[in-house]
């Protein structure tokens, strides 16, 4: 990609043809030329606007640069809606080559940008033409803008050409050879080590003309994300984390001067409404989704359109919260429980009872839990009238939830098994589903509680059948329910899910089979990555397929041109990198110091409903944090880059892909240590002698 990058095609033909005049407002004045070029203020600050018109790509032409790092790690997976072609799959299944064109295009443009970078380093400089106000800032912005491509290639490829110099006619460098990975970390602290002392400190998000760009405090949030790898894996210099934690301090403490802040509603971070956007000080580095623009510009993002319209990646099963499925078995009434004569009646709850082991419900842990007449289990004391599953707020299962009358029935719990497989039996025998409804009409239902965290509900159906509307089953956590519906005269049923309201209702049961049962069970997934309470859930899913909705964009309907922003770095990354750094240091205050970081975090994001995490060692927490990043990052390119960091890939992808496809670990032994690089793109190889290959590609 070196070759033929002159000053002239890699400059000129950007800023003439397709330069981000509009997005940053700014318009050179006349015919750009090799001679003529740095005239006046405008030329300076066009040029190093291509460093940023380079770098659009990454978030708006087809499958962006970000959707490569998303599919590598265990956050995105394909969509079953998605079309299954080549190159898709093979980034799913690691089994990508070095003629891959997504790979070759997250290369390309990364050094088109670091190109530019270096164009504006040579040319832009101390003289009569242009104001030393304007200098300084275009070559820092350029620092800044180089490190950031540089920091991105070293991580993805490791050892990769380090070209400071721009690619010109006459020039020795259009066949680099490959910089061993700590040099070129060496050469992106010094660039942003620039940056720092000689960007501006901020602009405020409507700040037309800069709104968008590389300050001071950009440099800042990157030198403590450089430090914080370099002290992790290739290069495992650990004391980088005492640089790190000092660098991204000095943006805490200082905070207000940056304008920045945790912003209370994490939906509001991710708005595209440009009021909304301007009030969030989250945002330390993005690009701007600017709607309404030709495309030439592309000042818009396409993160709504990968997400949401096409589906290209969807959360992988870690985030799903519960898997569900429906049978026919076998009824099998309590035999020598406990009898419950306090709601043997119309409309009563019991007082509290002891589950026998403690039982994880949406993340919380409950050792107890009321029965009511009328069809459910709460685990908090309420009211004993059976509640719209939409618009209760208190942790409930329900198997039936109705107007239900025990009277002439019979309720009971056994608890049997053993540990850490016992399970917990509640029964309704003889219910009456209506009241006034007769006896030869009465169902008999259960609710069983595993201890591995299962949900199952039994019905032993009546016959003749009951065609009579429930008004709900399922379960309700406080900000989200999961539904069994039904609304066939047969046995038809689907579940749903969501985080708003639910008025479907269950019209019967019909299985005219003696002792046999619906049997409807859910499982949560104790891997999932959310508490069910977490507002920070940005996905949906229906269990027939998930989608990320993170990037929405409900200003624009259109998908292709949107105006949602692509954040890079924003301030609760710099607080989860700050509390990883001093727990890495060690000793109880800084480790307790982390802990309040990343509670401050879980409850301005996460919501009350949320409990604050503890400790016990320093690993544990150490998985706290990295699960926390994981919650308050996803979909945004971060979980890739974690991972390698960590270095845990390797076993972390093995075992996503074997969950997500239901195969055993072994199956994805031929992933090793090769996957902790990219290949280095063929095109490059071909063109550059001077390259190799990274292993295994």
């Amino acid at each position: 990609m070196f070759r033929n990058k002159t000053f002239i095609t890699c400059i000129a033909f950007l800023l003439v043809f397709s330069s981000c005049k509009k997005f940053l407002e700014e318009s050179p004045k006349g015919l750009i030329t090799n001679t003529n070029f740095y005239e006046t203020d405008d030329d300076a600050i066009s040029a190093v606007n291509a460093v940023y018109t380079a770098m659009r790509p990454d978030m708006a032409l087809g499958l962006p640069g970000i959707y490569l790092t998303e599919m590598i790690s265990d956050d995105g997976t394909m969509s079953p809606s998605a079309t299954q072609v080549g190159e898709r799959l093979e980034l799913e299944n690691m089994i990508y080559s070095s003629q891959h064109g997504i790979i070759k295009t997250v290369w390309t443009n990364a050094y088109v940008a670091i190109n530019r970078a270096n164009t504006v380093l040579k040319y832009v400089y101390d003289s009569s033409k242009i104001r030393p106000a304007i200098v300084r800032r275009v070559r820092g912005e350029a620092c800044f803008l180089r490190a950031f491509n540089y920091f991105r290639l070293v991580q993805l490829y490791g050892d990769v050409p380090l070209v400071l110099t721009p690619s010109e006619i006459g020039v020795s460098n259009l066949s680099p050879s490959r910089t061993p990975v700590k040099t070129v970390y060496d050469n992106i602290l010094s660039d942003l080590e620039y940056a720092e002392q000689n960007l501006d400190d901020y602009y405020n998000y409507n700040d037309a003309k800069n709104g968008g760009r590389a300050t001071a405090a950009a440099a800042k949030a990157l030198l403590g994300k450089v430090y914080l790898t370099m002290a992790g894996y290739p290069l495992n210099d650990i004391s980088k984390y005492q640089l790190a934690a000092d660098k991204l301090n000095e943006l805490i403490v200082n905070k207000s001067s940056y304008n920045l802040d945790l912003n209370t509603n994490y939906s509001k971070i991710f708005s595209a409404v440009t009021a909304t956007k301007a009030a969030d000080n989250e945002r330390i580095f993005y690009s701007r989704g600017t709607s309404g623009m030709a495309p030439d510009y592309q000042a818009f993002t396409r993160m709504k359109s990968t997400y949401l319209q096409f589906k290209y990646a969807v959360p992988s099963k870690d985030f799903l919260p519960y898997t569900t499925s429906s049978s026919v078995g076998q009824y099998f009434p309590i035999s020598g429980g406990t009898e419950l004569t306090s709601i043997e009646v119309d409309d009563a709850i019991t007082s509290s009872i002891p589950i026998g082991f403690s039982f994880n419900f949406g993340g919380v842990l409950y050792d107890s839990f009321y029965m009511s007449s009328n069809g459910f289990i709460s685990f908090k004391n309420r009211s004993a009238t059976a509640p719209n599953i939409s618009s209760a707020t208190d942790p409930i299962v329900g198997p039936l939830m109705d107007n239900l009358n025990g009277t002439g029935g019979a309720a009971s719990f056994l608890l049997s098994g053993t540990a850490p497989n016992r399970v917990l039996t509640i029964e309704w025998a003889d219910w009456r589903w209506k009241t006034g409804s007769t006896v030869a009409s009465n169902i008999s239902f259960q609710v069983q509680l595993y201890e591995d965290g299962r949900i199952q509900f039994n019905y032993n159906n009546p016959t003749p059948s009951v065609n009579s509307a429930a008004s709900a089953i399922g379960v309700r956590y406080p900000n989200s329910y999961l539904a069994f519906k039904n609304t066939n005269t047969t046995g038809g049923f689907n579940w749903v899910a969501s985080n708003s309201g639910y008025s479907s209702t269950v019209n019967k049961f019909q299985y005219d089979n003696g002792d046999s049962t619906t049997q409807l069970t859910i499982t949560q997934n104790l891997r999932s990555v959310y508490e069910i309470s977490d507002a920070r859930r940005t996905y949906t899913t229906d269990f027939l397929g998930t989608v990320i909705n993170k990037y929405s964009d409900a200003v624009n309907a259109g998908y292709n041109d949107n105006a949602d922003d692509f954040i890079w770095l924003r301030y609760s990354d710099v607080l989860l990198m700050y509390a990883e750094a001093l727990m890495e240091i060690g000793g109880n205050t800084n480790m307790d110091n982390a802990l309040a970081t990343i509670n401050s975090i879980r409850k301005a994001h996460g919501g009350t409903a949320i409990q604050d995490l503890t400790y016990s060692t320093q690993d544990d927490l150490r998985q706290k944090i990295r699960k926390e990043r994981r919650r308050e990052l996803a979909f945004e390119g971060h979980r890739w880059y974690d991972l390698k960091r960590w270095n845990v890939i390797v076993e972390t992808i093995k075992a996503n892909l074997s969950f997500q496809y239901n195969r055993p670990q072994s199956y994805y032994d031929f992933l090793n240590d090769n996957v902790k690089v990219l290949p280095i793109p063929y095109a490059e190889l071909a063109n550059n002698p001077n390259l190799t290959q990274n292993p295994g590609y």
